[in-house]
């Protein structure tokens, strides 16, 4: 199973932070190459020249590329004289980036598929995708891939699947590609201010003496978060991480070249702002009953990835589901899935194996909810597979910050889904949610494995439904006709629905609720 894995997919950038960081070097795929090649169908040369990269933004051939950039880019691996599994890797600098490829006789399997819109054109809601290509054809519009047309969101519209889909072997994009955090560089203001400013990206003291920094908010309002500058004065280059310097969650400092940090004009400052970029579905997704088979992130390479401050720690933070991110009044239902295989992985070339990486929201049905209005997830089934993750992990719904009512009911979840590394928050049905002014689960059933590891920043991070609500006082919070089958590794709940550290205390109806699960605490 993992050479079958190795063959199929794309291993994302490992971006190493060198310079200034509003310069950072980037290196990624533009037009990614075959994942089967015939038995001397190409040369080296012809290969070079029909790939395209990105260095730093810009378009080359791989073969200009190296041409312009002889003593800072290297390239390996493409051999077609003999069949089997073989792996390119492209260096620019302290970057990579990987391919794995099959070398066959015979015909090649096609796995390419060309998107169709002729569904969406001169046609009003409700839309009907009726093929694998109008699906893949509905995620570009979404996600502003349209050559020579702008996004649509389908604010309002409701689009139907019409037939059952088979992404087994397929590489699929998110429709709303994106990390779930974007970061801010921020201007620093001189002199003492006396109120706050009311644009985001500004760092500046008031005149009470303490810090702040303005962001947007869940509700795309410019908001203010004191911060604390104090860690300047023990300033240190061994406390740096991955060459950020962090000051308090979400809010670092970069240190800049040929200084030695001994001032505050020494950085430049950063806010990691919860806020995601992009283009995202804001309408209504009706599944119809069919079915979803072979999801996965095998080969999906984020074309933007974030390095973001999060308390402690650092996450290259990318979604991931049938839907990225969503936005505003969001439904999905009446769907089904099967095959899930969503690994957050890739590939070491020193190990020669799979690595897991920090991926951040995963849900089969949505990775990370956002923006103004209610989400209604109704319906939604994940019959078979497995979810890994380092953070907000889970069958249905990985993470919603939605202001507005939640609702996720009839949905059942058979895949086995954990953590790795130091990350939490993970659920059978949602791993995290918050902002909300209600969430109801009603009527949810979890049968998968929910598994916290011991290394976990929060060891009992697991629910069967979800792990936490950080709702308001004002927000009520109901659990009806809930079950859970599946053991949970993680928790201390009584019937394992979120996990403990006061989150029962979160839910201010629970009824008809059942566990038969073995539930374990970490601690």
């Amino acid at each position: 199973m993992k050479k079958i894995i190795m063959l199929l997919f794309v291993l994302f950038t490992v971006i190493g932070l060198t310079g200034c960081f509003t310069e950072l070097d980037t290196l990624e795929w533009e037009e990614l190459p075959q994942s089967v090649y015939r038995k001397g169908e190409m040369s080296e040369t012809e290969f070079k020249e029909s790939v395209k990269i990105k260095i730093n933004g810009e378009s080359f051939t791989l073969a200009t590329a190296l041409n312009l950039n002889p003593t800072n880019m290297t390239f390996s691996g493409f051999d077609l004289t003999s069949t089997g599994s073989k792996t390119i890797t492209i260096k620019y600098k302290s970057l990579s980036i990987y391919w794995a490829y099959e070398v066959i006789d015979g015909t090649i399997p096609s796995k390419e598929v060309i998107p169709s819109y002729d569904w969406y054109d001169d046609k009003t809601s409700p839309y009907t995708l009726t093929s694998i290509e109008d699906l893949y054809g509905f995620a570009n519009i979404v996600n502003g891939k349209r050559d020579g047309h702008d996004a649509d969101p389908f604010a309002g519209k409701t689009v139907k699947l019409g037939v059952d889909i088979d992404l087994s072997g397929k590489v699929w994009e998110p429709i709303g590609a994106s990390p779930r955090m974007a970061n801010i560089a921020l201007e620093v203001l001189s002199g003492d201010q006396t109120s706050h400013p009311t644009e985001q990206g500004k760092l500046y003291k008031l005149t009470d003496g303490k810090w702040y920094v303005t962001y947007t908010n869940h509700k795309g309002e410019v908001a203010q978060r004191e911060v604390s500058l104090d860690e300047l004065d023990n300033y240190s280059p061994n406390k740096e991480v991955k060459g950020l310097y962090f000051l308090s969650p979400y809010f670092y400092a970069k240190r800049k070249d040929n200084t030695d940090g001994n001032g505050f004009g020494d950085f430049d400052f950063y806010y990691s702002n919860d806020v995601p970029e992009g283009n995202f579905f804001q309408g209504i997704f009706d599944g119809q009953g069919h079915t979803i088979t072979g999801l996965s992130d095998i080969g999906y390479t984020p074309t933007v990835v974030f390095e973001y401050a999060n308390s402690a720690m650092i996450v290259t933070g990318y979604t991931f589901g049938l839907f990225g991110v969503v936005k505003d009044n969001v439904t999905v239902k009446n769907l089904t899935f099967e095959d899930i295989a969503i690994v957050g992985a890739y590939y070491d070339s020193n190990q020669k194996d799979l690595v897991l990486a920090e991926i951040d929201s995963v849900g089969a049905a949505i990775g990370y909810a956002f923006g103004n209005g209610n989400l209604t997830v109704d319906n939604v089934k994940v019959l078979s597979g497995s979810i890994t993750a380092q953070m907000a992990a889970a069958g249905i719904v990985g993470r919603f910050y939605n202001n507005g009512q939640t609702l996720i009911q009839n949905c059942e979840n058979r895949a086995n889904v954990s953590l790795t590394g130091v990350g939490y928050h993970v659920g059978g049905i949602a791993g995290y949610g918050a902002n909300n002014t209600g969430t109801h689960f009603i009527s949810n059933t979890n049968y998968g494995n929910i598994t916290v590891t011991v290394t976990s920043k929060n060891p009992d991070c697991a629910g069967a439904m979800i792990n936490y609500l950080g709702t308001g006082t004002a927000a009520t919070n109901l659990f009806d006709n809930c079950r859970n089958f599946g053991n949970i590794t993680g928790t201390s709940h009584a019937l394992g629905l979120v996990n403990s550290d006061g989150q029962a205390d979160k839910i201010d109806i629970e009824t008809n609720c059942v566990n038969y699960g073995v539930l374990q605490s970490n601690k």
